[in-house]
């Protein structure tokens, strides 16, 4: 492959239900297991009540995992999601067709760069934030802006966070089945020797050949002993190495 992007991975933390911990989602990716689909939520107790009230269940799990990570300072924090808060929006829009007004806060937090926002008013953070949507590409999109930032500023670790949940059943004829209910938080570091370095890349042209969503296998990737990993999109082939 052609040289990518290099970097490490400082700590991780994902969710999704029955998959709440990192011993976990080890046992899973060693079970070459499907990321269970069942109704489930994220402890979030240790979030302000009046927040709680206001996060709808994409929120509760972005910002578990986000929660998660442990941080020195204030990292820059990139937010990625196919639909982001899609029910929410959802509910606005059969507002206005109904003639009912709308709620300010409820516009406030459908908007794709909320739960970013969010973020930042919890933990004090007054880097900036940047919020991708990307379709099919979201996770890769958001892990390639994470990475331009770092690029851009190595001195200081950048917060990739990604989320998907089910679409509601208004949007069921769009739902990809490969997406899965899930969280992914990752705090990336410039490479260093203190830590093991993976590159990420992109090759090819547009293509009609797709392989479902990217989260499942990347995520076994890091997981596992495993040194390649690769992903074919709309927009060409995503590829990731780990180095030592």
């Amino acid at each position: 492959m052609a040289n990518g992007i290099f970097f490490s991975l400082d700590s991780w933390s994902a969710w999704a239900p029955e998959l709440d911990s990192p011993a976990a989602w080890r046992d899973w990716a060693l079970a070459d297991r499907d990321i269970p689909d069942a109704e489930a939520m994220p402890d979030i107790r240790d979030l302000p009540a009046g927040l709680r009230r206001r996060l709808s269940k994409l929120g509760k799990i972005a910002l578990r995992v986000a929660m998660d990570i442990e941080t020195e300072g204030s990292p820059r924090v990139v937010f990625s999601s196919r639909n982001g808060n899609v029910t929410q929006m959802l509910s606005l829009l059969q507002s206005l067709a109904a003639g009912e007004p709308v709620s300010p806060a409820g516009f406030g937090m459908s908007v794709h760069n909320s739960l970013a926002g969010m973020l930042s008013i919890i933990t004090g953070n007054r880097e900036a934030h940047t919020a991708i949507a990307a379709g099919g590409e979201s996770l890769c999109m958001g892990l390639l802006e994470a990475l331009m930032l770092l690029e851009e500023d190595p001195s200081e670790p950048v917060l990739l966070v990604h989320c998907d949940e089910t679409l509601p059943e208004f949007y069921a004829p769009f739902q990809d089945p490969s997406v899965p209910v899930c969280s992914v938080a990752m705090l990336l570091r410039a490479a260093g020797p203190e830590a093991e370095t993976l590159s990420f890349g992109f090759t090819g042209q547009p293509t009609e050949r797709h392989e479902g969503d990217p989260l499942t296998s990347f995520l076994r990737f890091l997981l596992r002993s495993e040194t390649d990993w690769s992903w074919t999109g709309a927009q060409g082939n995503w590829w990731c190495q780990k180095h030592g």
